[in-house]
């Protein structure tokens, strides 16, 4: 091949090919490979594993308490998620885009399970008198009292036990809905949700507390109904969920408001039809005893700091023009 030869479709001349270059490949190193492979982490992501690495941080500091597990715990989670996000970023089978999307779920769950230890390691004081106080100021003492004592029906006492524990069922609805109909700001509705959950796991750090059914109401939560599934159901969740100082503020409360504000922008279908359920849900905080009433009010306005966070990493989420449209 001569130097005046011009590539076809180019237009420029063709330098001859050495020796070295015809022969050999410039070597990569397994640190170019690493980078070419990873993917750059979408803001959920993201967050979740800064969470993850502060998870492990917090447990090292804590070391001769927790255990190497707490700490070898979440680096291998975080591991996992990024070697899992790798996986799914690549291509574009189905498999993969449904793996990706519904992977923060499990995340959101690992973090809130293990974070239980963590909050109390350092024996902060709990804040649950102070909660109570601040009920007190805003219901009156004799609201307060009653809402103590409330007798609940068996059947209502199941209906409210159903709706607090579909807890996760309405932020996973949306985005299921969204990601059957492959709608593109299904990442920006995913950061919103994860950081809520992130926030409101914060919350547990700066006010740690148990909530009224291990103080003024501790006799009343023992004695509610237990009807056809409610008693069950209120046992199991007591049992699985490891993280006992989890009431200020409430991220049922935070979580459930921040779903439908998604579903209001992209899914106004999905919106109307979760608007019950999600009301029996927030009052069922309140009316099963988990949650103190100054825990639900704090859940709007760090539920709006959370979505402008989200907003400033992620983007707007816009609302849909018309029912079939995926983007406004």
């Amino acid at each position: 091949m001569t130097p005046g030869y011009v590539m076809r479709g180019t237009g420029h001349p063709r330098a001859p090919l050495s020796d070295a270059t015809s022969t050999e490949a410039a070597p990569i190193s397994l640190w170019d490979a690493v980078l070419t492979w990873l993917p750059v982490p979408r803001p959920a992501e993201a967050a979740l594993l800064v969470a993850l690495i502060l998870m492990s941080l917090i447990a090292l500091r804590h070391l001769s308490l927790l255990g190497p597990g707490a700490v070898v715990g979440p680096v291998g989670a975080a591991v996992a998620y990024l070697a899992l996000i790798g996986l799914t970023a690549a291509g574009s089978a189905p498999w993969r885009y449904w793996l990706r999307e519904l992977s923060p779920f499990p995340v959101i769950v690992y973090v809130y399970l293990h974070i239980g230890a963590l909050v109390l390691v350092d024996h902060p004081p709990i804040r649950d008198r102070i909660l109570a106080s601040i009920d007190r100021s805003l219901l009156g003492p004799e609201l307060q009292s009653a809402l103590a004592n409330l007798s609940l029906p068996a059947w209502g006492a199941d209906l409210l036990t159903l709706a607090y524990a579909s807890f996760y069922l309405i932020p996973l609805a949306v985005v299921i809905a969204l990601a059957w109909r492959r709608d593109p700001n299904l990442p920006r509705v995913t950061a919103v949700l994860a950081f809520t959950f992130l926030v409101s796991y914060a919350g547990y750090f700066a006010v740690p507390a148990y909530g009224p059914r291990t103080g003024i109401a501790s006799e009343r939560y023992a004695t509610l109904p237990d009807g056809l599934i409610g008693g069950a159901i209120r046992t199991h969740l007591d049992r699985w969920e490891t993280t006992k100082s989890d009431v200020f503020p409430s991220g049922h409360t935070m979580v459930t408001l921040a779903a439908l504000a998604c579903a209001r922008r992209r899914l106004r279908g999905l919106y109307r039809a979760l608007l019950p359920l999600a009301a029996l849900l927030i009052a069922s905080t309140i009316l099963l005893s988990y949650h103190y009433v100054i825990d639900v009010l704090a859940a709007v306005p760090l539920t709006v700091a959370a979505w402008y966070a989200a907003r400033i990493a992620s983007g707007r989420i816009p609302f849909t023009s018309c029912p079939h449209s995926n983007d406004s």
